[in-house]
């Protein structure tokens, strides 16, 4: 119970440590924190020790996902759901698709689909 108070209350340092517990009601506490900022939840995306379960509720986040930066750290990361991933796709440019659709790190259905969508577009533009 207190750590889930200091989740919502606590300092950048202490909701940076505490989005890593293992217990999921402390770590999404740390995502209602009325003190998170944007910056912290791109950090948070990119982190790779972070639950999964954090990361779906930053990928199903409206709010957050209007940050092309949040979007793009969700799709490399390789802990997102795929789910999650998949659906964010269409939203990166071009660039970043070609840089995923060659990432080892992330999931292969999602390096199918980003290799798919970049064909795509190079179909279209001819």
């Amino acid at each position: 119970a207190e750590r889930v108070k200091v989740a919502m209350q606590g300092t950048r340092e202490e909701r940076s440590v505490l989005v890593r517990d293992p217990n999921r009601l402390v770590s999404s506490a740390v995502l209602s924190s009325p003190k998170l900022t944007e910056s912290e939840v791109e950090a948070i995306a990119r982190m790779g020790n972070v639950s999964d379960e954090v990361l779906r509720i930053i990928g199903t986040t409206r709010a957050w996902l209007k940050n092309y930066n949040i979007v793009a750290a969700l799709t490399r990361n390789a802990k997102t759901p795929v789910g999650v991933g998949l659906h964010l796709l269409p939203r990166l440019v071009e660039r970043d698709l070609k840089l995923l659709s060659t990432d080892r790190n992330v999931a292969e259905p999602i390096r199918v689909a980003a290799r798919r969508l970049c064909a795509q577009g190079d179909a279209r533009r001819k």
